[in-house]
């Protein structure tokens, strides 16, 4: 059963559309991944879906339900968003971060509840955030914040989660681990996950289904040995690989082929 719908979705930041004629639907419990090359409108789809740009057309349906009819506060139950890692100056603590995640479903001066606390406590066990949840969050590593900021996501209990290159400005470990700690989330927990990724091998082990976006369109959409291609890679990306199958995951993976100057 679809919990995300998008019609003809068209958006941009006011001198122009950036995606265009956009459409496609989420089922209950996927993991999609949306690729592309730099500019191609990855970051600018998370974004209008979710209804945090001015400039759009279109349908979005959101568990049954146009976007625009939903009051922020419900939409803030249904949709947990996680931006691309930026620096952290503020002097935050971990387990204070993580608890703005509750605040869409206390009253207007309702402390911790029981339950707040129960999902707090599950939240930092599932992200691995417990031994730093003193720490104030600028003094953490990249990789930390952004478990930190997952974590905060995840404690809105909300059934759609949208990640912004999740991976981005990480190391190899910290790429991994952040994808381990969504695959917990969707089979745990049942989320439905959409991530606008650049790293086509650290999305495929992952993902039910790819998103191609090329100049703001979709190019393909399926599944992961439909759209790692030869041909695919070189028309969305315009680069020249092999794909091979990963001997661990069984899923299709590319490498880079290179030639040496004449």
């Amino acid at each position: 059963m679809a919990i995300l719908e998008i019609q003809n979705l068209n958006a941009g930041y006011g001198n122009g559309n950036i995606i265009h004629s956009i459409s496609f639907s989420l089922n209950k419990g996927e993991f999609l991944s949306v690729l592309g090359r730099n500019g191609s409108g990855k970051s600018t789809l998370i974004k209008a879906i979710q209804g945090l740009l001015k400039d759009v057309s279109g349908n979005i349906m959101v568990d049954g339900k146009e976007i625009s009819s939903h009051k922020p506060n419900e939409l803030a139950r249904k949709i947990a968003y996680v931006p691309q890692l930026f620096e952290a100056s503020f002097q935050f603590t971990v387990q204070e971060i993580i608890l703005m995640g509750r605040y869409v479903h206390q009253g207007r001066f309702a402390g911790l509840t029981s339950a707040d606390k129960r999902i707090i406590e599950e939240t930092m066990s599932l992200t691995e955030t417990t031994r730093f949840k003193d720490k104030k969050i600028a003094h953490l590593s990249g990789g930390e914040r952004q478990r930190v900021f997952i974590a905060r996501a995840l404690a809105q209990d909300t059934p759609l989660l949208f990640l912004d290159e999740p991976s981005a400005h990480l190391d190899i470990s910290y790429q991994v681990e952040i994808y381990q700690i969504l695959n917990r989330l969707q089979e745990k927990k049942g989320k439905t996950i959409l991530t606008a990724e650049h790293n086509i091998n650290l999305a495929v082990p992952y993902s039910q289904r790819l998103l191609f976006l090329k100049g703001g369109r979709i190019h393909s959409l399926g599944a992961p040995e439909e759209l790692i291609t030869k041909p695919n890679i070189w028309e969305v990306f315009r680069t020249d690989v092999d794909v091979r199958k990963n001997l661990h995951s069984g899923r299709p993976e590319i490498s880079l082929t290179f030639k040496k100057p004449q």
